[in-house]
């Protein structure tokens, strides 16, 4: 059985701990830097996930030098070990196959909707942060690729969304602002993550590289926050301009719809509104309080 080393407790590193099955499966609670060469020897993954990290904007806005340490500099220490144990491992005969390094990034990279020629981003565009943690996750992105980029995937999700009662949830986020913009975004389920994760693990060939990883379709926050008052877990949102927002929303928030010819052939995602509407329905029945919509 594939063993699977899993870093991070957050939204994406528990969906994963819960989501996967078929791999055997093991979990690193500690800092990134704490992974040593020797730890690695004892745990022996055929693949390590990277889902740690800081990504709450305004937190890396006002703790720079940690964020930079956790999100750019941390991976990148990681990755060069895991080349390096890569080597020791594959210096004889018989050797088992190198560890995969899949580590996750975000597609907040882009700040768009969509381009100035108005498609969506693709992994192979340049990145555009707008804020430092955006700015954290691009430089961490192109370290990692002048490394080696032949035994690394990295995946970048965009606004991650689940069932569970978490305030990193985009859901839970989208519940507690009364204004929402109408402008098209992409998102990410954790089941779609979870089946990515798994592609990437269990692929033969093509596995590598960076990959952008959503829900097949575009939505908006208006639109997401109008499913969740049909089901009774807020009030009806009301519209913002992008402009207004901005005026108060600091650091800036982005909107980007990303696109990946390649995610979409071998992962095939779900459609964004059939997951929404069953990720929507779940989370109701897990907030024991829920908002009652006012009258007509």
């Amino acid at each position: 059985m594939t063993k699977l080393l899993i870093i991070g407790r957050g939204q994406i590193g528990q969906a994963l701990a819960n989501e996967l099955t078929g791999f055997d499966l093991h979990t690193w609670p500690h800092d990134l830097d704490d992974l040593s060469t020797e730890a690695l020897d004892v745990i022996a993954p055929d693949a390590i996930v990277n889902a740690a990290g800081k990504t709450h904007l305004t937190w890396c806005e006002e703790n720079a030098r940690e964020a930079v340490r956790c999100n750019l500099e941390a991976p990148v220490r990681l990755y060069t070990r895991i080349r390096d144990h890569n080597k020791l491992i594959g210096a004889f005969p018989g050797s088992p196959r190198h560890t995969r390094y899949i580590h996750f990034s975000s597609g907040c990279v882009w700040d768009g909707p969509y381009t100035d020629e108005g498609k969506p981003f693709t992994p192979d565009m340049p990145p555009s942060p707008a804020c430092l943690y955006s700015w954290t996750k691009s430089a961490a992105d192109a370290m990692l690729m002048d490394l080696d980029p032949t035994q690394l995937a990295i995946l970048r999700p965009r606004q991650v969304y689940s069932a569970t009662d978490s305030p990193r949830n985009t859901l839970m986020k989208l519940m507690a602002y009364p204004k929402l913009v109408d402008t098209p975004n992409s998102v990410s389920s954790v089941a779609i993550i979870a089946r990515t994760v798994e592609h990437v693990v269990n692929s033969a060939a093509d596995w590598n590289g960076i990959w952008n990883v959503y829900d097949e379709g575009v939505t908006t926050p208006f639109e997401i926050g109008e499913m969740l008052a049909r089901t009774g877990l807020r009030a009806e949102p009301q519209r913002i301009e992008k402009s207004e927002l901005d005026r108060f929303h600091t650091p800036r928030r982005v909107d980007t719809v990303l696109y990946d010819e390649r995610f979409e052939a071998q992962v095939k995602p779900n459609n964004v509104l059939v997951e929404l509407e069953r990720a929507i329905s779940a989370l109701s029945k897990n907030i024991s309080t829920a908002v009652t919509p006012p009258l007509p």
